[in-house]
């Protein structure tokens, strides 16, 4: 349950972080299953990691299940805390999560440990409403001093230092129904959509067995504004990026960006996370 899974957080990092916890959780009317909603369903094909993109809640416009593997978007809830608090404004969510269904997990995923790889994060701020087709996206740099957080119960990272979050120390032949994950970003978002690249990994816990999978392609999860109507939300650019990204694959900065993000992430630049 929703409910439970912002409690496995709290439960593991300081009390900032349990206090946003239960502010997040006051603003959930019904204790709904985290796996209602958007998603990645982990899949091995051609030997290769993969995560399916699906939507079990309310039809968004786009096939429940995507065309496209390896790229989802959902949405901030903006969160104001009470008065007295300590904290300022901030947005999270708790979808996409992810889950490991019990076919890839008996016959190829069981005993190893799956793990998940910050790569890189942008934005694409003030996109088109409902973009046409050809539109290039321009994806820039997060704004100064703006960090998102992403946490699950293997870990913490965020945008400033990147690193890996475990989603299963060992995947149990059954497989696992729901990894929760959430995200949170200070201030409300507005005309603008978060990026979220990772790659996925899975080694084996026995040191003697061979690691045979490959490690993912890019990852894109989009995080997209809170709002009234799908405008607000950027929810057609949204799904636009979705496919694009999907499709087409990240595309190349002007060299005023390039430059630009030489200057700010050098150390970025051909990093790969430890594992």
């Amino acid at each position: 349950m929703m409910k439970r899974s912002v409690m496995k957080f709290a439960n593991l990092y300081d009390p900032l972080t349990t206090l946003v916890a239960m502010v997040v959780v006051s603003l959930i009317t019904s204790a709904v299953d985290a796996h209602t909603g958007r998603r990645f369903v982990v899949e091995v094909v051609g030997g290769q990691l993969r995560v399916q993109g699906e939507n079990t809640g309310a039809s968004d416009g786009a096939p429940a299940i995507r065309d496209y593997p390896n790229s989802i978007h959902d949405h901030w809830v903006n969160v104001t805390p009470a008065p007295g608090s300590l904290l300022g404004p901030f947005a999270s969510a708790f979808l996409p999560d992810f889950e490991v269904p019990i076919d890839a997990s008996f016959t190829l995923l069981k005993d190893h440990e799956l793990s998940l790889h910050l790569t890189r994060a942008s934005q694409w701020a003030d996109p088109p409403a409902m973009p046409t087709a050809g539109v290039v996206p321009t994806l820039t740099p997060l704004d100064a001093g703006q960090v998102i957080r992403i946490e699950s119960t293997g870990g913490v990272v965020d945008t400033t230092g990147l690193g890996s979050l475990v989603l299963s120390p060992s995947v149990p032949p059954g497989g696992i129904l729901d990894i929760p994950v959430n995200y949170q970003v200070g201030g409300h978002p507005s005309n603008t959509i978060h990026l979220l690249e990772f790659t996925l990994s899975a080694t084996p816990t026995n040191p003697s067995v061979e690691d045979v999978i490959a490690d993912s392609d890019p990852i894109y999860i989009m995080l997209a504004p809170d709002g009234p109507d799908k405008l607000t939300r950027e929810h057609y650019a949204s799904l636009y990026l979705e496919e694009y990204l999907a499709t087409v694959g990240r595309p190349v900065p002007e060299p005023a960006t390039i430059i630009a993000l030489l200057l700010l992430t050098p150390w970025a630049v051909g990093r790969r996370p430890a594992r």
